[in-house]
C-alpha cells in the first residue's frame, strides 16, 4: 500500500512539473497560464472559511539550517504577529522521530541518523552533480527512489530506513504547523510557502504539493519567491516600491544567493540572479575548526582528526565563537583541559577572507549583469534598495565589504526578512498577490518573471 501511494505521488509530481513547464514562468501579480475553469473548480473545493482570513493562513520558510513559521492572529487580538523558529534537523531513532533542537542534539551523538541541509536535494535526480557533492559531506547514503535522490540510513543494527528529502521537509512543516496551531488554539488550513528563486518546477512541487499539502497537513499551499518575500517585509511590492530596482542578498548557513529585480505596476521582473549552493556560515565555521585542529596538534601534540567526539565538540565551540564575534573583538576557546586560546575577530576575518570574497563575487555578478567594468558605478547607482538576509549577514566583515562596495549607502540588514514578508503576504489584504483565483483585484501569485 505504501509503495503504491509513493508511485501515485510520483506520477502526480511529474504531471505537475509538466504543467508548470508548459505554462511558462509567470510575472509577479499576473496569471500563470491557468487552464479554463480552474478557479471555479478550486473554489468549489474550499470550505466556508476563507483561505486568507487572519489566523487561518500561516507562512512557512524552510531553510537549510533554520525553519520558521509566522503569521497573524491571537486569542485576544487577531492582528498580533507571531513567529516560531526551530533548527532544520530531523533525526530517526528506534523510539521515534525527533525534530528541531532535539534532533540537532541527537546528531551530536549519532550523526548517521540525523538529517539537515536537505533543501538542496529536494526534487533532484539521483545522478545530479549536487548529489555527488553532498555525499562527500554527510555520514549517510543516497539511493534512487521514484527516479529522485533518496536517503538511506541505518537507525539500529538491521533497521535500515529509506526516505525522500520531501519526507524530512514534511516533518518540519508539520511541526511548525503544530506550533502555530498551539499558539492560536485552532487549526490552520492554508499556508504561504517560500521557495528559492532558482528552484525549478519539480522542486516547487516537491516543497509545496508534497511536503506542505500531501504530507505536511495543509489543505492548500501557495508559493512566493524568497527574494520577493524579503522585499514584501518592507512593503516594496506595493506602490512605494514601484519601478524600484531591488537587490536581495542572502547568506545563510549553507547557501548564498543574490537576485536583482524590479516591481512595475504590480508585476515583478527578474533582472539577474546567481547562487552558490555550497557557501554559507557552515563554511566559515569549518575554517575555524581546521585552524584549531592544527593549533592543538602543534601546541599539545594531539591530532584530534580521528576523534569524532572531540571534533563535534570543537565544531560546536567554533560555531558559538563565530556568533559571539559579531559583537566583541575576541573570545576565548578551550584548546585542552587546562588551557585556552583567544580567537580574535581579526583572525576570524583572516581565515575566512577568501570565502567572503566569493560571496562578494556573487553580488558583483548580479549587480553588473555582464556589463563592462566601465559601467560599474552606474550599475550600482541603478539599485534603489539593498536587503541583506540570512544569519551570516551579521558577520561584521561582510557588512563592511558590502557597505564599501555600495559606497557607504544604507543597507537593510534583516536576517528574518523572508519569513516576516511571507507572514505579511498571508494577510487578507495581500490575497491578490498569492492567490491566482483572487477576484478582487490584480490576479496571480507572487512570482518573478524569468
Amino acid at each position: 500500500m505504501a509503495a503504491t501511494r509513493r508511485i501515485y505521488l510520483g506520477v502526480l509530481l511529474l504531471l505537475a512539473v509538466a504543467a508548470s513547464t508548459t505554462s511558462g514562468a509567470a510575472a509577479f501579480g499576473l496569471p500563470r497560464g491557468l487552464r479554463p475553469g480552474h478557479c471555479a473548480s478550486v473554489f468549489r473545493t474550499y470550505d466556508t472559511v476563507s483561505p486568507f482570513m487572519t489566523g487561518n493562513t500561516t507562512a512557512i520558510h524552510l531553510g537549510n539550517t533554520k525553519s520558521c513559521v509566522a503569521g497573524y492572529g491571537g486569542r485576544l487580538d487577531p492582528h498580533t504577529a507571531y513567529q516560531f523558529c526551530i533548527p532544520s534537523w530531523v533525526a530517526f531513532t528506534g523510539n521515534g522521530t525527533l525534530v528541531g533542537e532535539a534532533a540537532m542534539n541527537h546528531a551530536a551523538v549519532s550523526p548517521g541518523t540525523a538529517v539537515s541541509g536537505f533543501k538542496r536535494l529536494l526534487g533532484i535526480r539521483m545522478y545530479n552533480e549536487m548529489v555527488k557533492r553532498e555525499a562527500e559531506l554527510v555520514p549517510y547514503h543516497f539511493t534512487e527512489q521514484l527516479g529522485r535522490c533518496g536517503i538511506e540510513m541505518e537507525i539500529e543494527e538491521g533497521n535500515v530506513k529509506r526516505f525522500l528529502p520531501e519526507d524530512v521537509a514534511s516533518i518540519l512543516v508539520a511541526e511548525l504547523k503544530r506550533m502555530a496551531e498551539a499558539h492560536l488554539g485552532r487549526e490552520i488550513r492554508y499556508a504561504v510557502v517560500t521557495v528559492p528563486g532558482h528552484f525549478n518546477g519539480l522542486q516547487h512541487s516537491s516543497l509545496v504539493m508534497e511536503a506542505a499539502q500531501w504530507r505536511g497537513g495543509f489543505r492548500t499551499a501557495k508559493l512566493v519567491d524568497e527574494q520577493v518575500a524579503a522585499a514584501a517585509a518592507y512593503r516594496l511590492h506595493e506602490k512605494r516600491g514601484d519601478r524600484k530596482v531591488i537587490l536581495v542578498f542572502h547568506l545563510g548557513g549553507r547557501t548564498c544567493h543574490a537576485a536583482k529585480f524590479r516591481f512595475k505596476d504590480g508585476s515583478g521582473h527578474l533582472l539577474d540572479e546567481h547562487h552558490d549552493p555550497y557557501l554559507g556560515g557552515d563554511d566559515f565555521t569549518g575554517r575555524l575548526v581546521d585552524y584549531f585542529v592544527e593549533l592543538i596538534k602543534e601546541k599539545h601534540l594531539r591530532d584530534i582528526r580521528g576523534d569524532e567526539g572531540a571534533l563535534r565538540k570543537l565544531r560546536a565551540d567554533c560555531e558559538r565563537a563565530k556568533k559571539l564575534l559579531s559583537d566583541p573583538e575576541g573570545v576565548l576557546m578551550r584548546s585542552s583541559h587546562d588551557s585556552h586560546e583567544e580567537l580574535t575577530r581579526a583572525k576570524f576575518e583572516e581565515l575566512n577572507r577568501a570565502l567572503m570574497e566569493r560571496a562578494m563575487e556573487i553580488v558583483e555578478t548580479v549587480v553588473m549583469g555582464g556589463a563592462p567594468t566601465s559601467e560599474m558605478q552606474s550599475r550600482k547607482d541603478a539599485i534603489d534598495e539593498v536587503i541583506l538576509v540570512g544569519g551570516s549577514v551579521r558577520i561584521p566583515m561582510l557588512g563592511q565589504l558590502l557597505g564599501d562596495y555600495f559606497n557607504g549607502r544604507g543597507l537593510i540588514r534583516d536576517e528574518d526578512a523572508v519569513i516576516r514578508g511571507a507572514a505579511l503576504l498571508s494577510r487578507p489584504e495581500s490575497a491578490r498577490y498569492v492567490e491566482e483565483c483572487y477576484y478582487g483585484g490584480v490576479s496571480g501569485p507572487l512570482w518573478l518573471a524569468k
